[in-house]
């Protein structure tokens, strides 16, 4: 039976997932740990939901909307998001679309259903020029309006992809243009307000934010007598774990399905040489969740056509600490994020981070480290084609009581390459 602290514990494993999350869409090496836009929009929602008087539900819903908003653009591809020429209209048309897939990403997760439309309608426009429904004045929900009025504030002082920050003069000039066409004018003159009196300040978090937060953001989403939190244990939250992964691989395009692949393997392995029920969950979680950090390289040195350069293998080597710094924000999943941290570690020392050896490596993040080879090497990089599943088991032969594990490694080897892939084939979406 769990003890009330317990419970309380377990109820904020979501809010702490939804900001980790957040963190990863946008994290970037050149400007973390600066507030990011989403949580920018986030916070900007709350403060304007607050002055509007909407309910301490609604604030905290506004926040994660705020913070999840733009989670339909790792469904588009990154060269395009990054393209800095003028958009061909169909090239538009393709990142339009962003919104309808945030939508059916979040209304994938029960707990967040009440985001969807949210998310979906966060480019609708007051005259009805928006999308992806042309909604048109208070068609539009009042949570939506506040959402896209924040969003367009601080996008256009973000550095972005496609194109430099504006400075304030012209971002304001921009928003008074278009406030009674594209944005409510009752909204747009209280956001305007906000900036005035600095309670909304532009890349920061002002005093009052961070008071709202503590009262209305930082608070159990999962109520305490929710029937939803039974099944919040580790493996009960694992279709938002899923959604976390997809994240990550999504930030570079030849990493896609890596983190799923990767945790399906680990899985197969440790069952293979008789882990524990608890020890196997752990391994299919971390396997998930190992690159996380991987956010934080730049996508030009992740997708360069050649191989990394000295100073680019020093960012990429860097990633798994950036793995534990992301997941150790979550406080169910710390000892996921010990496990994460030390993948890159190889038993006679030679592995990274903190050239650890033998048994000082986590048994754990010895099996993803074999299941991270395999798919590492028979998977496509821009400065390589994938090799074959053979050569993924030469290499790992040769490094068996090494480098890798030998049982876990014997384990591999002795399962045929047509049978990892019909594992791959069963449990990848």
């Amino acid at each position: 039976m769990m003890t009330a602290a317990e419970k309380t514990d377990r109820s904020m494993i979501l809010n702490e997932c939804l900001e980790a999350m957040g963190v990863v869409l946008e994290y970037d090496i050149k400007d973390y740990p600066m507030h990011q836009h989403a949580l920018r929009v986030g916070e900007g929602c709350v403060l304007l939901g607050e002055k509007m008087g909407l309910p301490k539900k609604a604030l905290q819903n506004l926040y994660y909307a705020g913070l999840l908003h733009d989670i339909g653009k790792i469904a588009v591809d990154i060269k395009l998001l990054a393209k800095r020429d003028v958009l061909q209209d169909w090239e538009f048309d393709i990142i339009k679309k962003h919104t309808v897939y945030g939508s059916r990403i979040i209304a994938s997760l029960p707990e967040l259903k009440n985001l969807s439309l949210w998310i979906r309608w966060h480019h609708e426009k007051w005259d009805g020029s928006g999308y992806p429904d042309g909604l048109m004045g208070d068609e539009i929900p009042v949570e939506v309006q506040i959402l896209s009025a924040v969003d367009c504030l601080d996008s256009l002082q973000t550095p972005r992809l496609d194109r430099d920050r504006l400075t304030p003069e012209e971002a304001f000039s921009i928003i008074h243009r278009e406030t009674g066409t594209h944005f409510n004018p009752k909204i747009m003159e209280l956001v305007l307000e906000m900036v005035k009196e600095k309670t909304l300040i532009p890349g920061q978090s002002s005093a009052k934010v961070l008071a709202l937060k503590e009262q209305y953001v930082n608070v159990p989403m999962l109520e305490e007598n929710s029937t939803m939190l039974d099944g919040y244990s580790m493996s009960g939250f694992y279709h938002v774990l899923r959604l976390f992964a997809r994240v990550i691989d999504a930030k570079h395009q030849y990493t896609a399905g890596h983190s799923s692949r990767v945790a399906i393997l680990s899985k197969f392995l440790a069952e293979k040489i008789g882990l524990s029920h608890n020890d196997v969950n752990k391994v299919e979680i971390a396997g998930l969740l190992h690159d996380a950090g991987k956010v934080s390289i730049p996508n030009e040195i992740l997708d360069k056509d050649g191989k990394p350069d000295d100073v680019e293998w020093n960012y990429i080597r860097g990633h798994p600490v950036h793995s534990f710094d992301i997941l150790n924000k979550i406080s169910s999943l710390q000892d996921i994020a010990e496990i994460a941290h030390h993948h890159h570690e190889r038993l006679d020392g030679s592995g990274y981070p903190g050239n650890l050896c033998g048994n000082t490596i986590h048994l754990l993040s010895q099996i993803i480290a074999v299941a991270d080879t395999y798919d590492a090497i028979t998977s496509t990089r821009t400065y390589r084609m994938g090799r074959s599943p053979e050569d993924a088991y030469n290499a790992i032969r040769q490094d068996l009581g090494s480098k890798f594990n030998k049982e876990i490694g014997m384990a591999l080897l002795e399962t045929p390459p047509k049978y990892i892939a019909a594992l791959f084939d069963m449990y990848l979406e």
